[in-house]
């Protein structure tokens, strides 16, 4: 069955059947697969204008808003509720789409993709990220699982089917026969896991994705490769939510025999500073014949430069049938604003958009948007004391003036989410001091009383807490800060900077490209206190997200978060296997939040494609990857 065949036959069941996801269980709109006969939950399919980041964003951000974001009871500078969008197209590409497409790829069709950060590697295991570089990858690599954020339903993509136990701690994975890798090595089971491991290798070994977090929870020793189709995962506990591991980098499968043999010729250049998986990684960062040889994607790679662009050509032998656009070129104009211009001067028919301004302008002008909210799309990251290998080789906390709660409580007491708006928005941004937004999915009233209890803006109080500090310890107030110089986010880093100065802070601030200097800061070096970011979180992967950046077991948590209550509240988001229970595991977790403050939640995001009204057949996923398989040209 060809790709485009086994999406319509999709379609025609869910229409048939409601929200039934084919051979995965049902599933509602937190994304959770529910039991065998629960039924799921229609999500809701988008919201208003959205706000931007002034980071990279996680698998792992802002949406928009017309209202100007009175400061409301809490004095926190929160926005009013997100309403329903019906301006934003479907994830999912409808039936009369689907049965466009073509015979054969069209030559002279491309896409000129302005993307929101170019990405340094196409090695999924070195990507930090959707935002950065997920579209190139997911159409080189593939991917296992799709998640309509629509109807909060996870999709076998590659895969033929998912199955839970009934108590979601085993997980049933079947893949199809006649898969082929680039090379001609055929797909099967064990490659799966093969591949998942990789991200086990560590940072220093060149890993830069969160999934390793989430990835600790499967006990690979139990899991077992039935045959060639199939793989039992047995988890350490139960996961209702457990398909959205291979619908991000981690079910972007590459070829274990490549990789191996790759291992075996740098083994004999390998230093105790670097190793060969370093090795290899770096090589698979750039040469298009070793990714495409380890790929079956719909997409080649027939030139790359990190940071800079990438183009993809249609593959010929793709499994899921023939590719209609023969190539996608992305290149990084330098910013939402810059992308959209671009846009409509006709440089671009795809452009990534990530603030609240320019969607706002977008609406205005008609634009096609295929667009979502992501909650947690605006953080500051406070670094408590991430482990690092000190000069012995022992690992221990970096010496970090934000491991003090009463600073993290100051940070929170000196920044004005209003004045971030308006420097950085203009007005436009949802502003939220709340890990969900009310008008959003996981939002409840109960999470909202626990957010509402965090401290509020109250410079003189922030004051007073630096000062303290300084008697105390000696400290002499100084603080690094690190945003990048994407716009807005200046603005927002000098009016961050502005106010922290204003209440005794000595602030450092450092400002620079996603890829270059923010992401080896805070992923690689630890070396920041306070950093503008961005979580992703939206239906499909609010578990994951969560518990990679917070829980003090993930090796992937960027602030060296350790806190029992918060691990113990963050544990209830995997068992939890219906939206009320989710939402009140969530509402857990921002209880605790609110007494420790880990990070500063100041924001939420719409993010996503302004597309050429002659594009069809984008499919939109989790965390916003775009797979271009099955698009196609109408004219």
């Amino acid at each position: 069955m060809t790709m485009r065949s086994r999406l319509m036959h999709l379609l025609a069941l869910l229409l048939a059947f409601g929200l039934v996801a084919a051979a995965c269980s049902n599933d509602d709109d937190g994304g959770t697969v529910a039991g065998p006969d629960e039924e799921a939950t229609a999500a809701p399919s988008g919201g208003d204008d959205g706000g931007s980041d002034p980071a990279p964003a996680e698998d792992d951000e802002p949406a928009p808003s017309d209202d100007d974001g009175d400061d409301g009871d809490s004095g926190s500078g929160v926005s009013a509720p997100i309403e329903e969008d019906e301006d934003v197209a479907p994830a999912v590409p409808t039936e009369e789409e689907l049965a466009g497409g073509c015979e054969a790829t069209v030559p002279g069709t491309k896409i000129n993709y302005a993307v929101y950060s170019q990405n340094a590697s196409m090695d999924p295991t070195a990507s930090s990220g959707s935002l950065v570089g997920g579209t190139q990858l997911v159409n080189v690599w593939d991917i296992m699982m799709t998640f309509d954020p629509d109807a909060g339903v996870y999709n076998p993509h590659v895969a033929e089917s998912m199955t839970p136990n009934d108590d979601f701690t085993e997980w049933t994975l079947v893949i199809p026969s006649g898969v082929t890798f680039g090379n001609g090595d055929t797909l099967v089971a064990q490659d799966v896991v093969d591949s998942m491991t990789r991200f086990l290798d560590g940072r220093g070994n060149g890993v830069n994705n969160t999934i390793e977090g989430s990835l600790r929870l499967i006990d690979f020793e139990a899991t077992e490769v039935v045959d060639d189709n199939t793989v039992v995962f047995r988890l350490i506990q139960p996961w209702s939510t457990f398909p959205l591991v291979l619908g991000d980098e981690a079910g972007m499968i590459v070829n274990p025999r490549v990789i191996n043999q790759l291992l075996e010729e740098e083994a004999a250049n390998a230093t105790d500073e670097t190793s060969a998986e370093r090795l290899v990684r770096n090589r698979m960062a750039v040469s298009p014949e070793l990714i495409n040889a380890a790929s079956y994607g719909p997409y080649e790679v027939a030139e790359v430069e990190p940071n800079v662009r990438t183009v993809l050509r249609a593959r010929d032998n793709y499994w899921g049938g023939p590719v209609c656009i023969e190539e996608i070129e992305f290149t990084f104009p330098g910013s939402s604003t810059a992308n959209w211009e671009s846009f409509q001067a006709g440089d671009f028919n795809a452009a990534f958009l990530r603030d609240p301004r320019v969607f706002a302008d977008a609406r205005e002008a008609g634009a096609v948007l295929n667009t979502e909210i992501q909650n947690g799309g605006g953080v500051f990251l406070i670094n408590n004391g991430v482990i690092r290998p000190n000069e012995d080789g022992e690992m221990v906390p970096v010496d970090v003036i934000g491991a003090d709660l009463r600073i993290r409580r100051a940070i929170h007491h000196a920044i004005d989410r209003q004045v971030i708006n308006e420097r950085g928005f203009e007005g436009d941004g949802i502003m939220t001091n709340a890990l969900a937004h009310e008008g959003t999915l996981m939002w409840s009233p109960e999470l909202q009383e626990c957010a509402d209890q965090e401290p509020a803006y109250d410079p003189d109080a922030a004051a007073a807490i630096v000062e303290e500090v300084k008697a105390e310890t000696g400290w002499d107030g100084s603080l690094l800060m690190v945003f990048t110089d994407q716009d807005p986010s200046p603005a927002i880093g000098q009016a961050v900077e502005g106010m922290l100065e204003r209440v005794g802070f000595d602030v450092t601030a450092e400002y620079g490209g996603i890829t270059t200097v923010l992401i080896p800061r805070v992923i690689v070096q630890a070396s920041f206190e306070l950093a503008g970011w961005g979580l992703n979180n939206d239906g499909a992967v609010w578990v994951s997200s969560l518990n990679q950046n917070f829980h003090s077991q993930s090796r992937s948590n960027r602030i060296g978060l350790r806190n029992p209550d918060m691990d113990a509240a963050l544990e209830q988001l995997y068992r939890a296997d219906s939206l009320e229970d989710r939402r009140a595991a969530l509402a857990g977790v921002q209880c605790v939040w609110k007494d420790i403050l880990p990070t500063m939640i100041t924001w939420v995001s719409e993010e996503g494609l302004a597309l050429d009204p002659n594009i069809k057949g984008v499919q939109r996923s989790m965390t916003t990857l775009f797979l271009f398989g099955n698009a196609y040209m109408e004219n």
